[in-house]
């Protein structure tokens, strides 16, 4: 196991910068994900740690090891690709050992024909069988190694690729978007499984997605990058609860945040028609932009809450829990509420879905931006705490 340090790693392809001054420390044994949109820098840091890109500037320490002119084979981290990377003349078996047979026969013995006159080829063939056998077991595709790449499933592709890594015992697994070939369904489940075999194995994993759900679900942390920079390093929740700003804000979490004009009042910050009870550093009169995670708004707003009126426009129906489109009465802003279902039944029951429907919001959980995108500091007034909240979780 090992930890990893990235110091002021800058990357330039032609005039097109594609890293930008990344500092990134990955504790040892943590499960690391980078995540952003195509083209921020993520897939060409995984490259630069391998050793299949190097940095324009900067360092890589991998342990206590600086790798910045070492060989990918000489920094013992192992890669997976999205594309699996198989060899589709060689069987499972076959795939897999090819890594330890270049790390541990000679060239001459790694001949057809001459190779096998080595009288210790057959005991290091054999120690590399049991292994593959090990490495498979734990994988469950020991059924598999006679079988070529194209007759197995992608999972069963994406756990040989994973095997071929996990025999090299590497210090740091590398992972480049390894799930996004799948199926939604086999992605579900491969999320599951990756996150277990870290456990077992308690190694060091990068994993690379553009997919925020993977991030949220299977990271110890998440770096979320943009524009070849680190935005925000954190826990999953630190990203969904507390965004650095509101580029964070957008990325993480499914529906996504709800941002809202808002007005600084002496009063508070007025949004469509309610009168959020919130102090900020914004200055009185200026407009700020607020985020509203979909839980925080409700069909039944509790007494004393401030209230949204909002014409309904769609109704997402998706069993255990229902999302409603709306739109801000008198004004075009949209935005998502996300109900239990029976809380919709029961606001449809009692006819309160009509033209024009109350959205309580819990205040304490309002994320307000200035116009640009930065956080800005604020908090509920002191007026507020007597104002019951509705607490939903996020995760």
């Amino acid at each position: 196991m090992a930890a990893l340090d990235i110091q002021n790693v800058t990357k330039t392809f032609g005039s097109t910068s594609v890293l930008k001054d990344v500092c990134l420390e990955v504790r040892d044994g943590e499960f690391l994900t980078l995540v952003g949109a195509s083209g921020c820098g993520k897939s060409t840091m995984l490259r630069v740690i391998a050793g299949f890109e190097a940095q324009d500037s900067g360092s890589i320490a991998i342990g206590d090891r600086i790798v910045d002119a070492l060989r990918p084979k000489q920094r013992n981290v192992a890669m997976v690709f999205q594309s699996y990377a198989l060899y589709p003349h060689m069987t499972v078996a076959q795939n897999m050992s090819m890594p330890l047979i270049m790390q541990r026969l000679r060239l001459i013995e790694r001949l057809p024909l001459i190779g096998r006159l080595s009288p210790r080829r057959a005991a290091v063939m054999q120690s590399i069988r049991e292994e593959v056998e090990a490495v498979a077991r734990q994988l469950h595709i020991e059924p598999l190694l006679d079988r070529k790449p194209a007759q197995l499933s992608g999972g069963q592709r994406q756990r040989v690729a994973l095997g071929r890594a996990m025999v090299r015992h590497p210090d740091v697994f590398l992972m480049d978007e390894p799930l996004s070939n799948l199926d939604a369904k086999l992605r579900v489940h491969m999320r599951t499984e990756l996150t277990e075999l870290h456990k077992r194995l308690g190694v060091t994993f990068i994993y690379v997605t553009h997919d925020q759900v993977e991030a949220m679900t299977m990271s110890d942390r998440v770096a979320l990058m943009d524009e070849g920079r680190i935005v925000q390093l954190g826990t999953p929740s630190e990203l969904y609860h507390d965004p650095a700003d509101l580029r964070v804000a957008r990325f993480i979490g499914s529906p996504g945040i709800n941002v809202l004009p808002g007005r600084v009042d002496a009063a508070g910050i007025e949004v469509g028609t309610a009168m959020l009870p919130l102090r900020t550093d914004a200055p009185v009169a200026g407009m700020v932009q607020v985020g509203l995670r979909p839980e925080t708004l409700t069909l039944e707003p509790v007494a004393g809450a401030p209230v949204l009126k909002a014409r309904l426009q769609t109704v997402e129906n998706l069993g255990a829990e229902v999302f409603l489109h709306c739109e801000l009465d008198g004004d075009e802003a949209q935005f998502i509420v996300r109900e239990p279902l029976d809380v919709y039944e029961r606001a449809r029951a009692a006819g309160r879905l009509a033209a024009v429907i109350d959205i309580g919001i819990d205040p304490t959980r309002a994320l307000l931006f200035d116009l640009d995108g930065r956080r800005v500091a604020g908090g509920v007034a002191a007026r507020a705490a007597a104002v019951p909240s509705r607490v939903a979780s996020a995760e």
